[in-house]
């Protein structure tokens, strides 16, 4: 990461533009097969992130409501012209975020910190070698940074049923 927090993105055709004005609290990899099947990828690239830190500077996003396998409800914001994926927000009704790394104008600044769900990785897919990697999920006390699992606590919501031990 660079000295400088903020993280600018944009969809496809520049009708939305946000910043995020400070670095995610933590970026997943997931390789389930929504994740698959939304992105068209073998993966997505989220950065978690307080929804209060994401600046919307231009245009104003859609929500599309979609199903999921575990049966929590998961809202996609996207662009209403070229319908890129901006982020997500999976039934935490804009307390949490999860951007979509790509769409942000340097992704390479936000590399994942672990990759999920891995059970369901497609074989051309690899992990690079000494990356955090789990079959389902993680302990978050185990992973995250401690000011993460601060920010994370301040929003006071439960992350698939798991709530940052304080």
């Amino acid at each position: 990461m660079t000295t400088d927090k903020t993280h600018n993105g944009s969809c496809f055709c520049g009708a939305i533009t946000y910043r995020l004005k400070r670095d995610p609290m933590f970026v997943h990899a997931c390789h389930c097969r929504d994740c698959q099947k939304q992105t068209g990828g073998p993966f997505a690239i989220n950065a978690l992130i307080e929804r209060a830190e994401v600046e919307i500077l231009s245009g104003t996003p859609i929500r599309i409501e979609m199903d999921t396998d575990s049966g929590r409800p998961h809202d996609i914001y996207r662009c209403p012209a070229c319908h890129t994926a901006l982020w997500s927000d999976y039934g935490r009704r804009e307390k949490l975020v999860f951007i979509r790394v790509a769409s942000l104008d340097e992704p390479e600044r936000c590399a994942p910190d672990v990759h999920i769900f891995t059970h369901t990785r497609l074989p051309f897919a690899d992990i690079p070698p000494g990356s955090r990697a789990f079959n389902i999920f993680y302990d978050m006390c185990d992973e995250w940074p401690a000011d993460s699992l601060e920010r994370f606590a301040a929003l006071d919501i439960r992350m698939l049923g798991i709530a940052a031990r304080g």
